[in-house]
């Protein structure tokens, strides 16, 4: 009766483990969910991509001046009511109809955190992003998917942003 329940435990180990990946360039991992399939990073600070049925996770990280090595995050944002007036602004140059829908403040992994939920193509595509600062590299962690199948996929968010190692 042993030997069936170890099988069993290896296979559902085996079915519903996540694919751990790590940043040969700036050292953190995170969990790949289960179903979604490494993608070519499209641009010089993409580091990290995943794409599964429409739906995507990105990590951006570029390195900051010297300066602002200690700086806080809120110091490079300032205003964050302005920011996010402004970045909507600017979006507007590479996405369709950009729409900020909520922002705020949180924490990952012990960082200061600034999130941002918005909105394209007049309400298609939902988006949440993080952004954070660890010494001079920032990190922005972009989750995309069809506004349809968004409540099907934040569990998956929580659930990489929780296991996020920086």
């Amino acid at each position: 009766m042993n030997k069936y329940l170890f099988l069993i435990l290896i296979f559902y180990n085996f079915s519903f483990s996540q694919t751990l990946w790590k940043s040969n360039k700036y050292s953190y991992s995170v969990e790949i969910p289960k179903g979604f399939k490494t993608a070519s990073a499209i641009g010089v600070s993409v580091d990290f991509k995943v794409v599964k049925d429409g739906s995507s996770i990105v990590i951006v990280v570029r390195k900051l001046p010297e300066e602002a090595r200690n700086a806080t995050i809120w110091e490079i944002f300032g205003n964050l009511d302005d920011y996010a007036i402004e970045w909507q602004k600017g979006a507007q140059e590479n996405l369709p109809k950009p729409k900020v829908l909520k922002y705020g403040k949180t924490k990952i992994q012990n960082f200061d955190s600034f999130w941002m939920d918005y909105t394209t193509d007049n309400g298609i595509y939902y988006y949440k992003n993080y952004s954070l600062k660890k010494g001079n590299l920032f990190f922005a962690i972009t989750f995309s998917s069809p506004i349809s199948d968004w409540n099907y996929y934040s569990p998956f968010w929580f659930r990489f942003k929780e296991q996020i190692k920086i």
